[in-house]
């Protein structure tokens, strides 16, 4: 299976002998971060490699899966993606990855393993199982401004860890280029390496629907998926997207706070809003290269939602994107989207401003103008 060595070598180098850098500084707080880093690295690399090929010879059947239409929910960070995915997946006709099998169990194998671990434990009293739920709380509950349960649906691009060729890469070694193969993953990633690493996302994929219930759909979120958009459908020609956009000056200070916190819970950087030009560049190519690959689509393969209408009106517009998509609207997502619609406006939005950020409305216009225009944003 396919590791990118060259990367980890040197993002380790660097993270353990950072010679100045400013966002690399060894803290007692980041020496902390390297040994869970290389910890997981090596649970990810050993488990994860062996439990994928005992798959071949315990559950051999799971070959026979086929990835059908899948739903991918893509669009720039913190527009609304984590709300739908979550939504969408508990459908009782669709599926999604959660936390746990992302990071613990990609495998059948590792997943027979916990199952079978939870059934002894239940008959002993259940007390492992309790630990783990009062870790998750005191450790997981420390992350703001995104939920993360291991129960609940997270975000596929967690998988490319295993191969150590991921955009989440950034959040533990924070360089100055660390985001320029990630952000413009089609055009700036060789077309071998995209390859291998969509076959094996696709594998792990088909082992997830083996164990499903026959005949439900594959639903993915990740934010960076924008930036794999052909390679998806390189991948998964009959893959239905779904994007999501907010209004830009939103988006960029929102997700620069939300990096800006990854940085800081991982690594050791001295400013408080680090890479804030790649931020910009980023945000606006996630715009704007969607719209010209959607274009080619033919219709019912493709669909955009505004942040601005989904969390005012949720049941029309997610009615009418997934109509739009061949997908029926069960009985039970009908519910929780009326739920949803009924509730007070509570979500979070961001803490920040444009100003904190440095950057002036009338900067911020001129830069996001093309995709104000596209989009029919008002400044």
């Amino acid at each position: 299976m396919y590791f990118n060595w060259r990367r980890f070598l040197t993002d380790a180098c660097f993270s353990l002998f950072p010679f100045g850098h400013p966002h690399l500084r060894i803290t007692g707080h980041r020496a902390r971060v390297l040994v869970l880093y290389f910890f997981c690295m090596a649970w990810m690399g050993g488990s994860g490699r062996i439990g994928l090929l005992l798959d071949h010879l315990l559950y051999p059947w799971f070959r026979r899966t086929r990835v059908e239409r899948p739903v991918f929910i893509i669009g720039n960070f913190r527009s609304g993606s984590t709300l739908l995915h979550r939504l969408l997946a508990g459908s009782p006709g669709a599926t999604a990855m959660k936390t746990w099998e992302i990071y613990f169990a990609p495998s059948i194998t590792q997943r027979r393993f916990w199952q079978g671990l939870w059934t002894v434990d239940g008959w002993l009293g259940g007390g492992l199982r309790r630990a783990i739920l009062r870790a998750q709380d005191r450790r997981l509950g420390e992350v703001s401004m995104h939920r993360v349960r291991l129960d609940e649906p997270e975000e596929d691009e967690g998988l490319f860890l295993y191969l150590w060729d991921s955009l989440f890469n950034v959040f533990f070694v924070p360089r100055n280029d660390s985001l320029s193969p990630y952000w413009r993953y089609d055009e700036a990633v060789p077309r071998w390496r995209r390859r291998r690493a969509m076959r094996f996302y696709r594998e792990i994929v088909r082992r997830h629907l083996a164990l499903s219930r026959p005949g439900a759909v594959y639903v993915s979120k990740s934010p960076s998926f924008t930036a794999r958009f052909a390679s998806v459908l390189e991948t998964f020609p009959d893959a239905r997207f779904i994007e999501l956009a907010r209004h830009p000056f939103d988006c960029v200070v929102s997700t620069a706070g939300w990096l800006s916190y990854a940085w800081h819970f991982f690594a050791s950087p001295r400013e408080r809003f680090p890479f804030l030009d790649t931020i910009l560049e980023m945000t606006r190519h996630w715009y704007l290269r969607p719209q010209d690959l959607a274009a080619r689509l033919p219709d019912g393969q493709y669909v955009l939602i505004r942040f601005e209408d989904l969390v005012s009106r949720p049941t029309e517009v997610v009615s009418a994107a997934l109509s739009r998509l061949g997908i029926p609207v069960d009985a039970g997502l009908l519910g929780a989207l009326r739920r949803l619609q009924e509730r007070p406006r509570t979500y979070r939005t961001h803490d920040h401003s444009l100003e904190e950020l440095g950057i002036s409305d009338s900067q911020a216009l001129a830069y996001y103008r093309p995709v104000m225009l596209r989009f029919g944003y008002e400044p």
